[in-house]
């Protein structure tokens, strides 16, 4: 019988940093007493509140952070650990130039020893997942992933690479990692969203399996080995972490990601509060770092004999640097007396890090990453005469501003190549932010307005498809008789319009629907083929565009970005204004008994 021993270890933990190498400007509300015994401060937030502006995270602080936690847990005694729980794809200017192998580089050189796999790394399919891997330095955790049916003819398969652990199709489990713990074993394994293919763009030939099945035999295969203390580093939200939390015993911590969820009260410095860090349910703890590199948990465990946690402690903090400004862009400085009472405050507090840059991190992006994206920050594309909003599903003040111009642009670059494209269909959740007037940069595009760097796609479908697409695009993204996965598949057009009427019957809410050619309006013919465009995303039929994957020419891709399309076409437009006239006619649910 095995004989199991304590064990004592801290994780530090980061999720979701999606290629934000370099710090953020955050604004932080600090209470009046802050201040007390300063003068000359004009900058007042609510209730005579104190508002200053902070440089936030990136990886060299990340690296900096990460190293004093580790001194401290060996001067204590403890085991240490450094995960990532997943997307580190996509996000900025870096991931748009450099796709995975800036991550790759950067996330090994900041001591990551182990990361979930998340959905935006198979924004592009199995092979970037690949590439990346054979580039780092840690294994990539994805016990759900079922590799047993992938094709080994392809450029760089999964099934072999000795660093990912996935799925074992033999024993129903997921791969798992072993790390002695002061003479300890404890396991650490990792799942991702089940649902990948609805989200992201897994390759055919591999499949996700259920999350609680995996996790209920990978923890009784443990325990047949008598080891019971186990990690789970998750990529599956932090909602669906509560709930495995609740239906699967056996685990000690979930460190999670994929919501962005900053767990702990931050209100000390106005950034909110999200229940309690490491929330505890039937014996595990939950815990999730926030996002974008600008926070690292610290979870302290302390195992008994048995498995179960004796005592929890840590928690989130955001990692400052340790000079603080009036305004975002960092330019009005604050008197000496009120920056070091500001200063003081700060440090004062148990979930704010002030830490330095590690050097060795900045040599690395001054040496081989920020020349480029430098360049493409100073790059003058165009202008915008008037704010462009964005919001994903139309409101009070009506639809989207921006995103009907980047579906535009998808049109107009089908047709600079030739293609008699007839409209475009956009995603509303691929477009990630409003723009100002003023000029707009290379990294505007890449970096703010369009990340995520998924290509376009051209593809031919009768217009039934397009109407049932329409229709279950908008269901999803406000749950009308489906359960969606988010606003974000809410659709723009380029010269298609139509009404969608929420009370409608099922299969009819589409209405009036109309395409325009050569600058005419005319009706949209259920079995006419039509030619469309749209991003890699929404051609292959995810949430709700499933009606789009019935063609009659299977999607072609035209070798093109979101961002480099709308890039091109802003060029040639030189002015960018709000669109004359709405494309979409929502009318949402306001009658008693909802939609049929």
């Amino acid at each position: 019988m095995t004989q199991n021993k304590k064990a004592q270890i801290t994780i530090a933990h980061i999720n979701d940093t999606h290629s934000h190498f370099e710090p953020s400007a955050i604004q932080l509300t600090l209470p009046e007493h802050a201040l007390t015994g300063t003068q000359h401060f004009s900058s007042e937030g609510p209730h005579g509140n104190t508002t200053v502006y902070a440089s936030c995270g990136g990886f060299a602080r990340a690296s900096t952070a990460m190293k004093e936690a580790r001194k401290q847990a060996y001067l204590k005694g403890r085991e240490f650990l450094f995960v990532h729980a997943g997307d580190c794809f996509q996000g900025t200017l870096y991931f748009s130039l450099f796709k995975g192998e800036a991550n790759a580089r950067l996330l090994s050189a900041v001591g990551v020893e182990m990361m979930a796999l998340g959905n935006h790394e198979l924004d592009m399919g199995n092979t970037p997942v690949a590439d990346f891997l054979d580039q780092v330095n840690f294994p990539m955790l994805a016990g759900n992933w079922d590799l047993s049916q992938e094709d080994q003819s392809k450029r760089n398969p999964l099934r072999s690479k000795p660093n990912l652990y996935a799925y074992d199709p033999e024993t129903e489990c997921a791969r798992y990692l072993v790390k002695d713990v002061q003479g300890e074993p404890v396991a650490i394994f990792g799942l991702t969203i089940e649902n990948m293919d609805k989200i992201a763009n897994p390759d055919p030939d591999t499949s996700f399996r259920n999350v609680v099945t995996v996790a209920e035999n990978t923890i009784a295969a443990l325990h047949g080995k008598g080891i019971n203390k186990i990690i789970l580093l998750s990529h599956l939200g932090y909602e669906r972490d509560l709930e495995l939390a609740e239906q699967v015993s056996g685990l000690g911590v979930i460190i999670g990601g994929h919501t962005h969820t900053m767990q702990g009260d931050f209100t000390n410095v106005g950034y909110g509060k999200k229940d309690v860090y490491a929330i505890q349910i039937n014996g595990t703890c939950v815990v999730q770092a926030g996002c974008n590199a600008l926070s690292m948990g610290q979870i302290h465990l302390d195992f008994a004999e048995d498995g179960s946690l004796e005592q929890v402690s840590g928690g989130n903090q955001l990692l400052l640097g340790r000079q603080f400004t009036l305004d975002a862009t960092r330019n009005e400085h604050l008197d000496p007396d009120c920056h070091e009472a500001v200063k003081r405050y700060l440090k004062n507090q148990s979930n704010i890090n002030l830490c330095a840059k590690d050097p060795v991190i900045e040599h690395i992006l001054n040496l081989d990453y920020r020349p480029a994206v430098r360049e493409r920050q100073t790059n003058h594309v165009a202008d915008i005469t008037e704010t462009l909003r964005h919001v994903r599903v139309p409101d009070s003040r009506g639809g989207s501003a921006i995103a009907p111009l980047v579906v535009e642009s998808f049109v107009w670059q089908g047709r600079r190549m030739g293609y008699d494209v007839d409209f475009g269909i956009h995603n509303a959740g691929g477009v990630r932010t409003s723009l100002n007037p003023g000029p707009i940069s290379t990294a505007d595009i890449a970096g703010r307005l369009l990340p995520f760097a998924i290509g376009l796609m051209l593809y031919k479908v009768r217009g039934i498809r397009i109407r049932e697409a329409l229709e279950g695009a908008i269901d999803n993204a406000v749950d009308n008789g489906v359960e969606g996965t988010g606003t974000g598949s809410f659709p723009y057009t380029a010269d298609l319009r139509f009404t969608y009427r929420c009370c409608a019957p099922s299969g009819q809410r589409i209405e009036a629907i109309e395409f325009r050619k050569q600058g005419v309006w005319q009706s949209l013919v259920d079995d006419v083929v039509y030619t469309s465009v749209s991003s890699g995303y929404t051609a292959t039929g995810k949430e709700g565009y499933q009606a789009l994957l019935d063609y009659e020419m299977a999607p072609v891709s035209l070798d093109c970005t979101m961002a480099e399309a709308f890039e091109g076409y802003a060029a040639e437009q030189k002015i960018l204004s709000a669109p004359r006239m709405d494309l979409i006619t929502y009318i949402p649910c306001e009658c008693e008994q909802g939609a049929a």
